[in-house]
């Protein structure tokens, strides 16, 4: 049988190590290429949420990690922002680099904070859910999530939205989204919009091209090894997968960014 992934104590040890975007991000390619990568995961953040129009109200970042999408939320201009982490590590560093925020320490996919009940306009949870390798813990979270968000608030979370089976790791799991899409009904989402936030840099799980796979092992193999040469080839990369962005419709090779509204109960 196979042990159970203690996610606490992974994190806790990974972002003493690494508490940068580095540890936070693909760990084994260097701060360069991470760099790049979350700009691209800034602008998409960004117009994202202008699109689906927050203009004010209450906010929540579940996974908050590095205070990433933290500073996002400031940058929109918001006022009323939360953060929730599941380490000490990343709550304590939060606190002392955000005092305007408030800062909750919690596992989202165990018990709800009944305090928050109903309190946010908008949560974000970014690059978050598919570290939760537990499927009951998976589908409570959607739970707490909508308990936390007003009528038609909004939630923008990050997943691989697999078109066929689970592909399961020992810290990450790749969901089908059959299976994601049952729980966000479930939990009383609908879905507004499904976008890629990569084309070409991250791993291509939801495809089959071996092109596309090819490519990506190449660039695996050079990234792994030579931090420099990474950050290098990931500013080149930066234009261009900016381009296949726009270009993309609904679908990617890789992780996608869901928008869901909570639904009006009457």
């Amino acid at each position: 049988m196979r042990e159970k992934f203690d996610a606490k104590n992974y994190w806790e040890k990974r972002l003493q190590g690494n508490y940068d975007l580095h540890g936070v991000g693909l760990i084994e390619w260097g701060e360069q290429f991470n760099l790049w990568l979350y700009r691209i995961r800034r602008r998409f953040f960004l117009k994202t949420i202008q699109q689906h129009g927050v203009e004010q109200g209450k906010v929540l970042d579940i996974g908050s990690g590095t205070g990433f999408y933290l500073e996002c939320w400031r940058d929109l201009g918001r006022e009323d922002i939360h953060g929730m982490d599941l380490t000490d590590v990343a709550v304590q560093k939060l606190r002392k680099k955000f005092v305007d925020m408030t800062i909750h320490c919690g596992d989202i996919g165990e018990h709800p904070i009944e305090a928050m009940d109903h309190t946010f306009d908008a949560i974000s949870c970014m690059d978050v859910l598919f570290h939760i390798v537990d499927d009951e813990h998976y589908a409570k979270a959607f739970q707490n999530i909508a308990s936390m968000l007003k009528d038609e608030g909004l939630f923008i979370f990050s997943d691989s939205w697999l078109k066929g089976d689970d592909i399961r790791g020992t810290h990450i799991v790749h969901r089908s989204r059959t299976f994601v899409a049952k729980l966000l009904e479930q939990a009383g989402f609908d879905v507004v919009e499904v976008h890629p936030m990569f084309i070409l840099m991250n791993a291509p799980v939801d495809s089959h091209h071996l092109i596309l796979r090819a490519w990506w092992w190449c660039l695996y193999q050079v990234s792994a090894r030579f931090h420099r040469v990474a950050g290098v080839l990931a500013a080149v990369l930066y234009p261009l997968e900016i381009m296949l962005l726009k270009l993309a419709g609904s679908d990617g090779p890789t992780t996608k960014v869901i928008v869901c509204r909570k639904r009006k109960a009457y």
